[in-house]
């Protein structure tokens, strides 16, 4: 278990929507620990319930993001997630992985650690996007992962903390092409 997080400057998500979609929240690298198995949105309750109808993910209702994916690439940004996920899958889970495929085609580098491997790796117990590798925004979330904002540290030593939990988790980590294709063949 990982000490708190000093605390930051708050900022909305309507804040971190916008610097993404303008591309103003990082210069060089975004870098996102995720460790929720559910995380939820009116949004994103209406795509899940289609999708555990039947309907595939499409590029399209993640038009946006897919945006912002791409114009990180080609400004020569990068930007990387490791998702931290209980196995077997929530039906949140499931979903996740599908919307994650269109995210990797348009250049983000996805990686999944199941919560075994994770286990002894002594990561924080908060989610967390850090913005070339000095800016942490931690992320607060509520009742089933309903994201309420986050606050946006600064301390370097909270940084350099962040940077060597995303090397752990990076190199830990199953790419997500590796990780589908094994869930694939064991299915």
């Amino acid at each position: 278990m990982t000490a708190p997080p000093p605390t930051g400057r708050a900022i909305t998500p309507e804040e971190i929507d916008r610097g993404f979609a303008d591309v103003t929240l990082f210069d060089r690298s975004a870098y996102r620990l995720e460790l929720l198995d559910w995380y939820t949105s009116p949004a994103t309750e209406s795509r899940l319930a289609r999708f555990l109808a039947g309907e595939k993910v499409t590029a399209a209702e993640r038009a946006s993001w897919l945006a912002t994916i791409r114009t990180a690439r080609d400004t020569g940004r990068t930007m990387a997630r490791v998702h931290v996920i209980t196995e077997p899958l929530t039906d949140y889970l499931r979903f996740e992985l599908a919307c994650y495929e269109s995210s990797a085609e348009a250049g983000e580098d996805i990686r999944i650690l199941p919560a075994d491997l994770a286990a002894g790796l002594d990561l924080p117990d908060f989610d967390y996007w850090l913005f070339d590798d000095e800016r942490v925004a931690v992320q607060k979330y509520g009742d089933r992962g309903a994201w309420l904002g986050a606050e946006m540290v600064t301390d370097p030593a909270f940084a350099a903390s962040c940077r060597r939990w995303q090397d752990t988790a990076m190199d830990a980590a199953i790419p997500l092409g590796a990780y589908t294709a094994e869930r694939t063949a064991a299915a």
